[in-house]
């Protein structure tokens, strides 16, 4: 009896650990499409309203998660490129996400209207096709990963039994 009890928990934990691999793919995919709606905001915003960064930032950054350690670098009175480079350095984001990140905050709010949104739009193509190649790897390995997990915490199983 303890041995099936083990058995399952194996298996339990084998697909766990798969889901969380996957969960990490999708976590990913949602960073960017939040960057990319971000971004798509930020256009609309410099082009019809002539906001500044700042409060581009207050009104649409709020709710991205991997913003948030740029408003505390904020509060605590560092200025812009500072509290975005904290941002950008996020544990939260992968390297890719990081650079794409740090570059946008270098260029952003540095121009005229015109180059800001020149800048946003390189940045938003830059992020669709990331984001398109995040989609597809968790099409491809979000499912390979939750099927490996469980696989492998079945053969653990029938190893213990």
């Amino acid at each position: 009896m303890l041995k099936v009890l083990g058995a399952v928990c194996l298996i339990f934990a084998g697909a766990a650990a798969g889901c969380l691999q996957s969960r990490k793919l999708r976590e990913h995919r949602d960073r960017l499409q939040a960057f990319l709606k971000f971004l798509s905001e930020v256009k609309t915003e410099i082009a019809y309203a002539g906001v500044p960064v700042e409060e581009i930032l207050e009104r649409h950054g709020k709710n991205i998660d991997f913003l948030l350690p740029y408003f505390q670098a904020r509060q605590n009175g560092e200025d812009f490129l500072q509290a975005w480079g904290k941002a950008a350095g996020s544990d939260l984001l992968l390297p890719q996400e990081r650079t794409l990140l740090r570059n946008f905050g270098e260029g952003f709010g540095a121009t005229d209207m015109q180059g800001q949104l020149s800048h946003c739009a390189l940045y938003e193509e830059l992020t669709h096709k990331e984001l398109d190649t995040a989609e597809e790897l968790y099409k491809r390995k979000g499912r390979l990963y939750r099927m490996l997990g469980v696989c492998v915490g079945a053969i653990l199983a029938l190893v213990l039994i």
